[in-house]
């Protein structure tokens, strides 16, 4: 029987490994294996929302074995460490530290991407990433424990105007705004759980971009919007702001003083995993992806395919896709329509990135535009455009789980949250 294993449960690759088990596993026409370090999938455009208490990871969380036997795949847990592709073998490392060969008929690379602090000295020793779930869980768990610590001291102390939380997020992309949207609510709600003295004015947040505005995806008119939306919650917009090094007391700037912080957050680009860069002779580009060619398999070796954020696909435009959620979605119906192909010697589909247009959540509102057909320009905000970018998540979750439990999830989810977000605060009391 056909071995298809898929390495990386993302966006992408749980799509994949779903579509696949329903069509080739569950008719017995091949083997399809999900390998993945997690046991569970959370949507990574939300990681800053299990940050900052807004998504329950335990009621939204997918597990990746339960997926498996409701869609005909299998999953096995472990880190991709290394390919044999003469002996078409994959080298995981299990939860034990030790590590397996998996084989392989074809294979399916989706293990997304990392933080990438572009050699900047002290980011890795300073500042917190937001790579996956566990990324997330450790900022939610830095972020309670700092809101607690600071509790203590304004309990015994009369607080004063420079007595603040300084939180400074390096990169102005959809992560990091959206990340800076949400922390004045997160400390609203931890003040509403038994800490009447905690609230939003004692939030110091800054958003450092080296270029000249944030969120270049967007067009300028909404980026300067969403701008103004921030700076009048109280959030610093630095622009033109090229970091040099971090250290424990905060950001050092090519220019200026030092951006003082107490929590660093980098979220400032990303790249694909170091240890895919020429691995097993496969073609990589400066940021590790690995190239691949219109039909998404790579340009040396036809049975591997690659998807995702660490796909390097160039396009008409004479740009690479994007390393977006948008763009592992479209890469991964055509790679499982090719792999159908090619099980049946039919010709290939070309991958062609349809951009449909970025929202900016901003907590209780969102901006941004809406493509038509990949052309026609619709700018939205308001709870229109919140309502399209929470549709988005419900959509990937029934492309996963079907409508029903779809529905299911989304009541789950909505009942658990303030009980989560009150357990998390209560806990620190």
């Amino acid at each position: 029987m056909v071995k298809i294993i898929i390495i990386g449960g993302g966006a992408g690759g749980l799509e994949l490994a779903t579509d696949l088990g329903d069509k080739l596993g569950k008719s017995n026409q091949a083997e399809v294996t999900l390998i993945d370090k997690n046991t569970y999938h959370i949507w990574k455009p939300l990681l800053h929302e299990v940050a900052t208490g807004i998504l329950n990871e335990q009621a939204d969380k997918i597990d990746y074995a339960e997926q498996g036997q409701q869609h005909h795949f299998q999953f096995i847990q472990g880190t991709f460490t290394n390919l044999n592709r003469e002996e078409k073998h994959v080298i995981i490392e299990n939860s034990n530290s030790e590590s397996i060969s998996v084989p392989y008929d074809t294979l399916v690379v989706a293990i997304g991407s990392t933080s990438n602090d572009f050699g900047t000295p002290g980011v890795k020793e300073h500042c917190i990433f937001l790579d996956d779930q566990n990324a997330a869980i450790r900022l939610r768990e830095t972020l309670i424990t700092k809101f607690a610590s600071f509790c203590s001291i304004i309990d015994e102390h009369e607080t004063t105007i420079e007595d603040k939380i300084r939180i400074a997020i390096v990169g102005g992309g959809a992560t990091g705004v959206e990340l800076a949207s949400e922390l004045p609510h997160m400390v609203e709600t931890f003040g509403n759980c038994g800490r009447n003295k905690m609230c939003s004015d004692l939030l110091d947040v800054s958003i450092i971009e080296a270029t000249d505005r944030i969120l270049p995806a967007l067009p300028e008119k909404t980026a300067l919007n969403i701008t103004n939306t921030l700076q009048k919650r109280g959030i610093h917009v630095l622009t033109k702001t090229m970091i040099t090094k971090a250290e424990s007391d905060g950001f050092y700037p090519k220019e200026g003083d030092i951006i003082s912080a107490d929590i660093m957050i980098w979220t400032a680009g990303v790249k694909a995993p170091d240890y895919l860069k020429d691995i097993a002779g496969l073609e990589s580009s400066r940021s590790n992806q690995l190239v691949v060619k219109p039909t998404l398999q790579t340009t040396r070796d036809d049975n591997i395919f690659v998807i995702g954020d660490c796909a390097y696909a160039m396009q008409n435009s004479g740009r690479a896709s994007p390393a977006t959620a948008q763009a592992a979605h479209q890469m991964a119906k055509i790679c499982y329509e090719n792999i159908i192909n090619m099980l049946n010697n039919k010709p290939m589909k070309s991958f062609n990135y349809v951009d449909n247009g970025t929202i900016i959540s901003l907590h209780d509102t969102a901006q941004g535009v809406v493509k038509i057909a990949g052309k026609c320009e619709m700018n939205v905000k308001g709870f229109f455009a919140l309502t399209i970018h929470r549709l988005l998540y419900r959509m990937h979750q029934a492309s996963l789980l079907g409508i029903l439990k779809t529905i299911q999830f989304a009541k789950a989810s909505k009942a658990m949250y303030k009980k989560k977000l009150a357990s998390l605060f209560h806990h620190q009391n």
